[in-house]
């Protein structure tokens, strides 16, 4: 009996330390990737990216409410206004999480993914600049304010970039940082209520309801007035597709299963530990590298050296960001 409880309480004192945190968003990052192969991968086996996010959105609102029911998750955490508030921009991420990724699947479709990723995901360091400017979790040190200038310096050699063959123009590039906007804002609204006590408490399973919420609204909103005739036929071909579901199931299945687990009680700890500021730089920079490994072994891209340097200069940046005191 002595034993099972020494047990427990390590598990527990490792599940409430900067260990599990960092752990925990750097496995998330890492699962972000999917998104990413799925959103540029989708248009080009005939499936519409719009309609994997309805039933991605749909698949994970029923589960988070079953759990949500059974658990009785909303009665500990949204007890007060702030907490409704924090509930509605959550929905509003999700939301603006939907036309970001419509608007990174058709750059995908003829600029270098990896690039394009690697944009997107730089604008994830957003939360990082208003932990210092607007919470005041961390303090702002010479070292992190090189982190900035390098990140900075990313983008710009991003821009820099090539294609990987003749399509697109440089189209791809306004759409990646349309997207990069998009996530700067999103993310801010996805992380701010790990800060207050009024809205932390908020459960994981309603944070990802509320966050799937929004994007099945935002699928609902988006296909109802795209609805055509054609488009409707393409809805019930993409139905008999099985490549549909299984894009669905991959998606949601890591998503569900990382929010609950991972990502939430792992910002949550972070925050507790006064890192809160490393949330995002830890899950953009694990998320930047395994996706850019992924885009030379096995979408064949070419890795040129401008990318190359964009990519070391961007980790760099994240590094200085996370250790800077």
């Amino acid at each position: 009996m002595g034993l099972e409880i020494s047990v427990l309480a390590s598990t527990a004192s490792f599940f409430n330390s900067l260990a599990f945190g960092i752990i925990a968003l750097v496995l998330v990052g890492g699962s972000w990737c999917l998104v990413g192969l799925v959103m540029g991968d989708a248009p080009k086996r005939g499936v519409d990216t719009s309609i994997i996010q309805f039933f991605g959105g749909f698949v994970s609102v029923i589960i988070s409410l079953l759990i949500a029911w059974k658990t009785n998750s909303w009665e500990t955490g949204i007890t007060n206004r702030l907490a409704i508030f924090a509930c509605g921009t959550l929905v509003l991420s999700g939301f603006m999480n939907f036309h970001m990724l419509q608007f990174m699947s058709k750059a995908m479709q003829t600029g270098p993914n990896g690039v394009i990723w690697s944009i997107i995901q730089s604008g994830c360091v957003s939360p990082f600049v208003c932990s210092i400017l607007l919470f005041k979790v961390v303090e702002f040190t010479w070292l992190r304010g090189m982190g900035i200038l390098c990140l900075l310096c990313a983008l710009i050699l991003f821009v820099f970039t090539k294609n990987n063959d003749s399509k697109g123009g440089y189209l791809w590039k306004v759409q990646a940082f349309i997207c990069f906007g998009i996530v700067a804002i999103q993310q801010n609204l996805n992380v701010w209520p790990s800060y207050y006590e009024e809205t932390k408490n908020i459960s994981s399973v309603v944070r990802a309801l509320c966050v799937s919420g929004g994007t099945l609204l935002g699928s609902i909103i988006h296909n109802t007035f795209n609805m055509t005739p054609e488009f409707k036929q393409k809805i019930f071909a993409n139905l008999k597709n099985l490549m549909l579901w299984k894009y669905v199931f991959a998606l949601q299945f890591f998503s569900l299963i990382f929010a609950y687990t991972l990502l939430y009680p792992g910002m949550d700890v972070m925050a507790e530990q006064g890192r809160g500021g490393m949330c995002y730089p830890l899950m953009v920079g694990s998320c930047i590298v395994f996706f850019t490994i992924i885009s030379v072994l096995l979408l064949k891209e070419r890795m040129r050296k401008i990318q190359l340097a964009a990519i070391l200069v961007c980790v760099a940046g994240l590094v200085l960001i996370c250790t800077g005191a």
